[in-house]
């Protein structure tokens, strides 16, 4: 196996599963032999040093930039949005970046790989790949834009998702622009998938032609180690669970919805951004919020539980959903292209019609009626066990990540 070394772009301080994946990933190409130096945009710095020497304990080389620059200004999620999806017209404008571009020589990759599929993340990784005379290549987690109008947040959000599908069916357009610049100027070579969902919503193999495409068989994993000290399949209780960042793209509007035609409670792990859903989920009599919890606590909750309410209308590869699956619990979830692609052949995944509150609240209640030999038998099944198996380790998915990118050498 080739040796590489890989320079990542990629933020590690957001409470999310990319960060998860970036992060675990990095460690596990260490571990294959690979030399791995880490950027961190300037405008993703985070002062969250405990993050960053655990990259370094790892033996990652995490850029002496992250330590100087200055924290980024905390900024309201309307002006982001704007900056983060405009970043075309502004194409030459790296801000604090640019005085560390040159410097990026001296680590003679062999290959850029920017881990996010936005457009603000790919005008840094372009000037740095183009400088560097170095191929780049970029993940996809979500779809990087869409040729349809907006995300359907019009649907739950009524007037304000109707103002956030226009912007958003605007800043589309600037963002296929940006992929197609750096798809045109030779800059970008290759694109990855977590799954197969953001190739096919974004439709991204029209423009695509001279790039290389993957969609990674091993999006995610889990960590076995913690997980299965709390998996059980039998003896669980009767009760709902959710877990995610607690925002309308995870289907917090519609929780309380689906509450009020469940059999049982529902108790909320989560991080809350806006305190108006605090009051809602606070004052739900079959709502138990329990607030940002440690996630040993989380997994052995959610591996009590008999069924995942899982409204999300927007995901790439659910981490939540497969480490409900490896703690031995059921999941409903929208039929949306990430869960259908990579867990709806699974017996204990079950899917219903984005939006269809009363079939997500009736399939939930199916299953908090069912024996446990039955629910054993669904999670015990051949198919999911090979499943689990197969994304168990981070290991299996930096060996994808490792082939792809040597490709490029």
């Amino acid at each position: 196996m080739r040796k590489m070394r890989v320079l990542a772009i990629g933020n590690v301080f957001n409470p999310s599963g990319v960060s998860v994946h970036i992060i675990n990933v990095l460690k596990e190409l260490v571990k294959m032999g690979d030399e791995v130096f880490l950027y961190v945009p300037s405008f993703l710095v985070r002062r969250n040093y405990e993050v960053l020497k655990d990259l370094e304990n790892a033996h990652i080389s995490v850029h002496h930039s992250v330590y100087e620059t200055k924290e980024a200004e905390e900024v309201g999620t309307l002006p982001y949005f704007i900056r983060s999806h405009t970043v075309y017209l502004r194409w030459n404008n790296l801000g604090e970046d640019r005085k560390y571009i040159d410097e990026l020589k001296d680590i003679k990759p062999d290959v850029i790989y920017d881990m996010h599929e936005d457009s603000i993340t790919l005008r840094l990784s372009y000037h740095i790949a183009k400088r560097l005379n170095k191929p780049l290549v970029k993940l996809l987690h979500d779809e990087p834009f869409r040729n349809s109008f907006g995300r359907g947040y019009r649907k739950f959000l009524g007037i304000k998702g109707l103002a956030y599908d226009t912007l958003m069916w605007m800043f589309y357009k600037f963002d296929k622009r940006a992929f197609l610049r750096s798809i045109n100027d030779g800059i970008l070579r290759g694109i990855a998938g977590v799954s197969k969902a953001p190739f096919y919503l974004s439709g991204i193999e029209e423009i695509a032609h001279s790039v290389r495409l993957k969609v990674y068989e091993v999006g995610n994993a889990f960590n076995k180690d913690i997980i299965y000290k709390y998996r059980r399949t039998r003896g669980k209780e009767d009760y709902a669970v959710f877990f995610a960042r607690l925002v309308p793209q995870k289907g917090i509007k519609e929780l309380p919805k689906i509450a009020d035609l469940l059999d049982s409670k529902i108790v909320v792990f989560g991080k809350i951004f806006n305190e108006n859903d605090r009051s809602i989920l606070m004052s739900h009599p079959k709502i138990e919020y329990k607030g940002y919890r440690p996630i040993e606590e989380v997994y052995n909750t959610v591996a009590k539980a008999k069924v995942l309410i899982y409204p999300s209308h927007q995901d790439g590869f659910s981490l939540v959903v497969l480490d409900t699956l490896a703690l031995g619990t059921s999941v409903v979830a929208y039929d949306i292209p990430a869960i259908r692609f990579v867990f709806s052949s699974l017996k204990p995944v079950r899917t219903v019609r984005e939006y269809d509150i009363k079939e997500m609240a009736s399939t939930a209640n199916s299953i908090l009626r069912m024996k446990d030999e039955e629910y054993e038998s669904e999670h015990e099944d051949e198919k999911v066990k090979k499943f689990l198996e197969l994304h168990s380790s981070w290991a299996n998915v930096a060996k994808e990540t490792h082939d792809f990118l040597s490709a490029f050498l």
